[in-house]
């Protein structure tokens, strides 16, 4: 698998957790952005809430706002890169390779899959580990060996701060509000 494009799919929590917005940041390999989207606030009610129980968030990261998001792209992703742990049952749901990048030091709380690491060699950002699920394990080594090639030149964790920044500005504008 060549990687071309990525995806780095986030999402961002609002009015002290009762709002909550995914977006999406296609990239080329250099993070040049191609694309962006982002969603409008999703709100449960309490009875939502009630009915999901502990699986609320998760139904609200992956069906309300990370598959929505990966449909609405034009640009579609060689990979999908995420940092919470969440959007990671987004992987049963579409065929895009999907990846949590984290910090090194960050403990991985799963088990299975061995995490690869992710050196930068004399550059400013901090070394990261790349995790996925079984379903992509056969490509995680092809994958790791590529992402290294940009983490090189490119700290992966930084597209993920474009993205929190502009969460935080539309939803400051009230944009796509309900």
């Amino acid at each position: 698998m060549q990687i071309t494009t990525i995806g780095f799919l986030g999402i961002q929590h609002f009015e002290d957790g009762a709002a909550t917005r995914g977006a999406i940041l296609v990239t080329a390999m250099d993070t040049k952005p191609l694309e962006f989207r982002i969603t409008a606030p999703v709100r449960p009610q309490s009875f939502q809430a009630t009915l999901y129980g502990e699986l609320l968030n998760e139904h609200i990261a992956v069906d309300l706002l990370g598959l929505p998001l990966l449909d609405a792209v034009e640009t579609k992703p060689d990979l999908v890169l995420v940092r919470d742990n969440l959007l990671m049952s987004i992987i049963s749901k579409q065929e895009i390779p999907t990846i949590r990048i984290m910090k090194a030091d960050q403990p991985l709380m799963q088990k299975g899959v061995e995490p690869k690491m992710l050196n930068p060699h004399n550059s400013n950002h901090p070394p990261a580990k790349i995790y996925t699920s079984e379903k992509f394990a056969g490509n995680l080594q092809t994958i790791a060996e590529q992402l290294q090639v940009i983490f090189l030149q490119r700290d992966l964790m930084e597209p993920f701060e474009r993205i929190e920044r502009a969460c935080v500005d539309v939803h400051g504008r009230q944009l796509g509000d309900r």
